[in-house]
């Protein structure tokens, strides 16, 4: 139960099980929905935090 309350609070340890033992195994450990909720929050544009310096192309 643990895992998952952590799992919800940081979707990188969803995304750390699954590269390590694949997306099957992460589904089993969590819940399908969190799996699905961390790979949306992934796609989201406006969670990309880099910038550019002005005047620079």
């Amino acid at each position: 139960m643990l895992g998952l309350v952590r799992a919800a609070r940081d979707p990188q340890l969803v995304f750390d099980h699954i590269d390590q033992y694949g997306e099957v195994s992460a589904r089993r450990l969590f819940t399908g929905r969190l799996v699905k909720q961390a790979r949306w929050m992934s796609g989201l544009g406006h969670l990309n935090l880099g910038y550019l310096v002005w005047g620079q192309p």
